[in-house]
């Protein structure tokens, strides 16, 4: 089980994950360890992985490789996606193959593609500019924009997206987000995902940012003191939110009236 977010913003990227991994075999899970979803390649790139462990470490090779044999100097950002998706569809077009030939064994239930099915997030500079791609289960591309800034993926995902667009229409007012908007609605959201999700899905979580403080791009990783002040944020919003059901007099003139229904 997996949540990973990713959100274009005016300074850069943020990616961020859950730090939940479940094993097991055959479909059947067996235990919940910690892990971390989150890697940084060649000191620039943010890549997340969610599905199988096996193939996520390959596609992580792969982009690495990518990087450092400079197959994307000088691309523009669709490009450089086609480039990546090529390279990630070699590997995953094996496993596809694999499973297919294994369906008649152990292939009860869609089992036997479960070593084969994984989305992936990269972050990462393309042409000086910062860019946030996602491949699916197929390795089609897709990149994330000012018209629609976030994307998220794993088991998660059907509870992070309306809650991102939530966020998105009430505190962004359709605008891209600055790097500290982006942080919070990230930590807001796996927060809600953690505390709404049936299982699966735990602290901790891990946040990382591709940003340009000088004149070249890095990947870093968050530390618990820099996320501090976006949890304590999120417990502010959440406890605003629910004080607005206990209004007090000077609100209370200033609510709008509920029309009354004619009988």
């Amino acid at each position: 089980m997996t949540l990973i977010i990713g959100i274009v913003c005016e300074e850069g990227v943020v990616v961020a994950a859950d730090g939940a991994a479940t094993l097991g075999n055959l479909g059947l899970s067996t235990v919940r360890q910690q892990a971390k979803k989150l890697t940084i390649l060649q000191d620039k790139i943010i890549m997340g992985v969610s599905g199988p462990v096996g193939l996520g470490q390959i596609l992580l090779g792969e982009m690495d490789k990518i990087y450092s044999e400079s197959l994307l100097s000088n691309k523009e950002p669709h490009e450089a996606m086609s480039i990546i998706s090529d390279k990630f569809r070699v590997h995953i077009n094996k496993e596809l193959e694999a499973a297919q030939r294994a369906q008649g064994v152990v292939g009860i239930g869609g089992t036997a593609g479960m070593s084969a099915i994984s989305f992936s997030l990269v972050a990462l500079p393309i042409s000086k500019e910062p860019c946030l791609f996602q491949f699916n289960q197929q390795g089609a591309p897709e990149r994330a924009n000012g018209d629609l800034p976030f994307v998220s993926i794993g088991s998660g995902q059907q509870i992070a997206d309306p809650f991102l667009a939530f966020i998105r229409r009430v505190l962004w007012k359709g605008q891209s987000p600055s790097m500290g908007e982006a942080i919070f609605a990230a930590v807001w959201t796996l927060n809600h995902a953690i505390d709404t999700n049936p299982g699966g899905i735990s602290e901790p979580i891990e946040v990382m940012v591709l940003r340009k403080p000088n004149s070249e791009w890095e990947a870093v990783e968050l530390t618990e003191d820099e996320l501090k002040e976006h949890k304590e944020t999120v417990t502010y919003m959440e406890k605003h939110i629910s004080d607005f059901n206990k209004p007090t007099p000077e609100l209370v003139k200033d609510l709008p009236k509920i029309p009354k229904i004619k009988k």
